[in-house]
Order: structure tokens, then sequence, then C-alpha cells
């Protein structure tokens, strides 16, 4: 996985919930350090949730590589480190 696959996911997935265009959303590092993402989701071991504050929506990544968005599971998932 590329260190902006998760980022991409992410905004991909927040963009589908709004059924908007990703370029038209906030940049996401107004909301949170891309790089704590892309670290967290190199994590190889140990099960996490880590959810965090994107805009209007609440976003959570799985360390099986699940991103939900307002609690509704997307499509648009990164794959996980071991994967």
């Amino acid at each position: 996985m590329t260190q902006t696959d998760v980022v991409t996911s992410v905004v991909k997935a927040v963009a589908a919930q709004d059924g908007v265009e990703p370029a038209e959303l906030d940049l996401l590092y107004e909301y949170i350090d891309p790089e704590i993402l892309e670290n967290l989701c190199d994590q190889e071991k140990g099960d996490w949730n880590f959810t965090f504050q994107y805009s209007d929506h609440q976003v959570t990544l799985t360390h099986e590589g699940q991103i939900f968005v307002d609690g509704i599971l997307h499509t648009t998932s990164m794959s996980t480190a071991g994967e």
C-alpha cells in the first residue's frame, strides 16, 4: 500500500457519502494530519479502530482496512499491510 492509499480512500468514501466529487470536499489535512492515518494503517499487529471528525462526518478506520463514514461501511477501503 502506498502512503496516499488510506488518505485517498478516506476522501473518496466521504465524497461518496456526500454524493460529490472528492475535489469538492474540504482538505483532509484541515481536520487531521494525514501522516497519522498512514502510520496507523502501517501497523501490522493488533486490533484497532480509529475514529476522527472530517467536515460534518465521523470517520472510522479499522485494522481490517474498513472505512465507515457516519457508521456506514464504504466499499472504498484501504488494504492493510498484512494483505
